[in-house]
C-alpha cells in the first residue's frame, strides 16, 4: 500500500460540485485510488472516498491534475474497479465528502504507523500531530487501514461577549463587585475590548452586546435575539466577602458558571486552561453548574434567557478584583488574558487553532546553500510549487512556522510570497 508523500495545505481554492471532470480524468484518479488503496474495495467504501477527496483537497495546489498525481501519491496502477471509479465520481462530480468539515492533506497506513491495535502511533506520527488536525481512520482490520490528517474546516459559529453589571435601565450604575480601588463593571468592559480585538486578530467572528447591565434589562422586561450566535460569554470579576489588600493568598482565582442544560463543558475547561498556564488558578471547582448548588437554585438571570434560546451561554469570573494578588496578576496579563479566552474558544470548538508567533527577523546567506539559490515554496515542503528565489544575501521577516517535507521548519515570508526552509537562515 503506497504512502501519501505531499505535505501541502490548500488554503481556500477547491473543485467545485458541477465542475467539469472528463472520464479519461475521472479514470486516472480512480487508478490512483486503487494503487493507494484497492484493499478497501467491496470492505470498506469510505477509505476509497478519503483518497478520492484527499486528491481533489491537493489538487489546486497544483497547475493541473497529473502533476497533482504524480507529485504527491502512489505511481497510478494499471488497473481500477468500479468502486474505486465511483469513490472519483462521488467526490468529483457529487460533491460528496469522507469528511465534509475538513480537508484531507496526508493519509498514512496502519502498516507503519499503527500502535498494532488499529490506534495512531502518536510518536511515529509526531509531526503530522503538530501540523495538522487529526481526523480519523478507516480499517478493515488491525493491520490494514488509514489515518487522515489535514485542516477542520471553521465552524459556522459566532461568538457574542458581554460585560457584566454597567448601566441600569433606569439610569443608575451598578458597579458590581469593588476592592482595592476597583470596580468590577469598568474591568469588565476593559476586558471584553481586549477580548474583541483578540478575536479579530484569530479571525473567530465576534459580536460585543449593548453596554448596559443585562441583568436590569432582562430583569424589566427586555428581550435581545441570541440565535445569532453560537456561544455567549459573560464576563465579570469574582469578589469575596473580605478584600485582602495585602495579597496572602486567601480566595483567588479564575472559575466559569453554566447551566446545567448543558451538555458539555469543554470550552470552558479550555479557557481556564488557558488561564491557570497564565498564572491563574482554580477557584472553587473550576467550572461550575449553576443550580448543582442550593445558591444557584434557580440559575442565572442572563444565563437563563440565552439558554432558552438553545444558546450555549457561561459566566466567566476572570478573578478576585477583592484579592491583590489576582488584580496584580490581570493587570499584568490582562492581553495575555484575552488571547487565552479565545484561545480556549477556538480549542473547545474545535477551530483551526494555531498558536500565534512573533515576528522576527531571519539572515539568508546564499553563499553557503548549495547552487547559491533558496527557493520559495507556495507551502511548507519541497514537493510544492517554487514561487520565487532569493539569490543574493539579505534579510527577511518570518511570520508563521511549520513542518513539512524538505526541512526541519518551514518559514513564512511576511511578503506573502511563500515559505523558505528555515534550515538556511540565521535568526
Amino acid at each position: 500500500m503506497g504512502e501519501l508523500r505531499l505535505s501541502s495545505f490548500c488554503a481556500s481554492a477547491s473543485w467545485q460540485k458541477g465542475s467539469e471532470m472528463t472520464t479519461a480524468e475521472l479514470v486516472k484518479i480512480a487508478k490512483v485510488v486503487y494503487a493507494e488503496g484497492g484493499i478497501f474495495s467491496g470492505k470498506n467504501y469510505n477509505a476509497l472516498l478519503a483518497i478520492a477527496q484527499c486528491i481533489h483537497d491537493l489538487l489546486p495546489s497544483y497547475k493541473d491534475l497529473d502533476t497533482c498525481l504524480e507529485s504527491a501519491f502512489t505511481a497510478p496502477s494499471d488497473q481500477y474497479d468500479p468502486q474505486c471509479l465511483q469513490a472519483a465520481q462521488a467526490v468529483f462530480e457529487q460533491g460528496q465528502r469522507r469528511f465534509p468539515d475538513a480537508e484531507i492533506l496526508q493519509f498514512r497506513s496502519f502498516t507503519k504507523y499503527s500502535d498494532g491495535d488499529g490506534h495512531p502511533d502518536k510518536e511515529k506520527l509526531v509531526n503530522l500531530y503538530a501540523s495538522y488536525d487529526y481526523l480519523g481512520s478507516d480499517s478493515i482490520s488491525h493491520e490494514w487501514g488509514h489515518f487522515y490528517f489535514g485542516r477542520k474546516k471553521e465552524k459556522n459559529m459566532r461568538l457574542l461577549i458581554m460585560a457584566g453589571h454597567g448601566r441600569n435601565v433606569d439610569g443608575s450604575w451598578d458597579p458590581g463587585a469593588v476592592g482595592n480601588g476597583y470596580q468590577e463593571a469598568n474591568l469588565t468592559r476593559e476586558l471584553i475590548d481586549l477580548i474583541k480585538a483578540a478575536a479579530d486578530r484569530a479571525g473567530v467572528p465576534c459580536d460585543v452586546a449593548p453596554d448596559r447591565n443585562h441583568y436590569s434589562y432582562f430583569k424589566h422586561g427586555g428581550t435581545y435575539d441570541f440565535s445569532p450566535y453560537t456561544y455567549v460569554l459573560e464576563i465579570h470579576f469574582n469578589a469575596s466577602s473580605k478584600v485582602d489588600s495585602a495579597g496572602d493568598g486567601q480566595m483567588k482565582g479564575s472559575m466559569v458558571y453554566i447551566d446545567k442544560s448543558e451538555t458539555g463543558h469543554s470550552v470552558e475547561d479550555a479557557i481556564l486552561a488557558n488561564l491557570y498556564a497564565l498564572g491563574s488558578r482554580q477557584a472553587w471547582d473550576g467550572v461550575v453548574v449553576t443550580q448543582r448548588q442550593e445558591s444557584y437554585k434557580n440559575g442565572l438571570m442572563v444565563q437563563s434567557k440565552v439558554r432558552a434560546q438553545g444558546v450555549s451561554h457561561a459566566v466567566l469570573e476572570t478573578c478576585f478584583i477583592t484579592d491583590q494578588d489576582d488584580m496584580d496578576w490581570y493587570l499584568v496579563n490582562k492581553t495575555k488574558i484575552a488571547q487565552a479566552i479565545i484561545a480556549g474558544i477556538q480549542q473547545g470548538f474545535g477551530l483551526n487553532y494555531k498558536k500565534a508567533i512573533t515576528p522576527y527577523m531571519v539572515k539568508v546567506d546564499v553563499a553557503s546553500i548549495p547552487d547559491h539559490v533558496l527557493n520559495i515554496r507556495d507551502q511548507p515542503s519541497i514537493n510544492s510549487p517554487v514561487t520565487g528565489k532569493i539569490t543574493e544575501t539579505m534579510s527577511l521577516t518570518i511570520v508563521d512556522e511549520a513542518s513539512g517535507t524538505g526541512a526541519s521548519k518551514w518559514g513564512k515570508l511576511k511578503s506573502g510570497a511563500g515559505w523558505i526552509s528555515l534550515d538556511y537562515t540565521v535568526r
